[in-house]
C-alpha cells in the first residue's frame, strides 16, 4: 500500500469515526430545546458575531502582507482573497490536507519556491499556537481575570523574545543537515504579533458572545468554551468542517469551570460552529466571485510566475 493511499484510507477512517461521535452527540440533544435557544439570540448579535469572524480575516490578511511585504506586491485584497482562500480549505479538507493550499497558491501565484512557502506557513502556525497558547492562559488560569491577563501578556512577551531566537537556530540546524547556504526566513515581525494577538481575541470574543447569551454562564465561561474549540480545531486529526472535535472542545472548556449538562452545550456549540463555517466559505466565495483569489501576486524583482489564468 503506498504512502498516499494510507493518507487516503486515514482521512476516510477519521471521517467517519468523528461522523460516528458527531451522530452519537446530536442524539442525545433535546432538539426542541435547542432551536429555541438558538432563537434566544437576537439577530442583530448573530449579525455582530459574524462581522467579528469576517474582520479576523482581515487580520490574517494584514498578518500576510506583513510575511511578504519585502518580496510581493500584495494588495489587501490579494492578501485576503488568498487567506480565506486558505481558511476555506483548511476547514473543508480532513486531516487539515487543506494548508497546502497556502503554499499551493504562493507558488503558483507569486513564484515563491515551495520551500520559502512552506517555511512561511510554519512560521505562522508556530506564531499562532504562541498566541493562542498566551490567551488560553488568560482564561482559563485559575486567577482573577487582571492576574490571568497580565500572565498571559508575560508569556507573550517571553514567545516574542524566545521564539526568534529558536527559529534562527531551526533555520541553522535545517540548512546544515541539508548542506546548504542558511535560510534566510527571518521571524514573524512585529507587526505580525500584533495581527496574530489581535485576531485571536477578536475571533474568541465573536464566539463567545453568541455562547454568553444562549447559555447561563458569564462571559468568561463562554471564552471557556471559544478557546476551547479553537485548541481542539489545531488538533492534526480533523474530519471535513472540524464537526466533533469542535463541539468536544467547547464542551470541555465550558465544563472547566460551568456545570452544565454536554447536550445543551453541544447545541450551542454546533450553532457557533455553523455561523463560522457560514462566514469561512461565504468569504471564500466572495472572493473568487470577484476574482481576488484568483489574481496573480507581482513579484516586487520583477521575477515571472507561473500563473497563468
Amino acid at each position: 500500500m503506498t504512502r498516499s493511499t494510507k493518507k487516503l484510507w486515514g482521512s476516510i477512517g477519521v471521517t467517519l469515526l468523528a461522523i460516528a461521535i458527531m451522530g452519537w452527540m446530536l442524539r442525545a440533544v433535546d432538539w426542541q430545546v435547542a432551536i429555541a435557544t438558538w432563537q434566544r439570540v437576537p439577530l442583530h448579535i448573530w449579525l455582530v458575531s459574524a462581522m467579528g469572524l469576517a474582520a479576523s480575516h482581515l487580520l490574517r490578511a494584514g498578518r500576510v502582507r506583513t510575511e511578504w511585504r519585502d518580496t510581493l506586491n500584495m494588495g489587501w485584497r490579494e492578501a485576503w482573497g488568498l487567506m480565506v482562500r486558505h481558511s476555506a480549505w483548511v476547514v473543508l479538507v480532513p486531516m487539515r490536507g487543506g494548508e497546502a493550499i497556502y503554499v499551493w497558491v504562493l507558488h503558483r501565484q507569486g513564484g515563491i519556491s515551495l520551500r520559502q512557502a512552506g517555511i512561511s506557513l510554519l512560521r505562522l502556525r508556530v506564531q499562532d499556537m504562541a498566541v493562542l497558547g498566551g490567551l488560553s492562559v488568560a482564561v482559563f488560569a485559575p486567577f482573577s481575570t487582571a492576574l490571568s491577563v497580565l500572565l498571559a501578556l508575560l508569556l507573550m512577551v517571553l514567545a516574542m523574545w524566545i521564539l526568534p531566537v529558536s527559529w534562527s537556530w531551526l533555520m541553522h540546524r535545517m540548512s546544515r543537515k541539508e548542506g546548504a547556504e542558511p535560510f534566510q526566513a527571518p521571524p514573524p515581525a512585529w507587526e505580525s504579533w500584533i495581527y496574530a494577538i489581535s485576531n485571536w481575541i477578536l475571533k474568541a470574543c465573536a464566539i463567545a458572545w453568541p455562547l454568553w447569551v444562549m447559555l447561563p454562564i458569564d462571559f468568561r465561561t463562554a471564552l471557556h468554551g471559544s478557546v476551547g474549540g479553537e485548541l481542539a480545531a489545531t488538533l492534526p486529526l480533523q474530519p471535513p468542517a472540524g464537526f466533533g472535535p469542535y463541539e468536544g472542545g467547547v464542551i470541555f472548556g465550558i465544563q472547566w469551570t460551568a456545570s452544565l449538562p454536554w447536550q445543551d452545550i453541544a447545541a450551542t456549540a454546533l450553532a457557533v460552529h455553523l455561523l463560522a463555517l457560514a462566514v469561512t466559505v461565504g468569504s471564500a466565495t466572495l472572493a473568487r466571485i470577484l476574482g481576488w483569489s484568483q489574481k496573480p501576486l507581482h513579484r516586487l524583482d520583477g521575477a515571472t510566475t507561473t500563473f497563468s489564468q
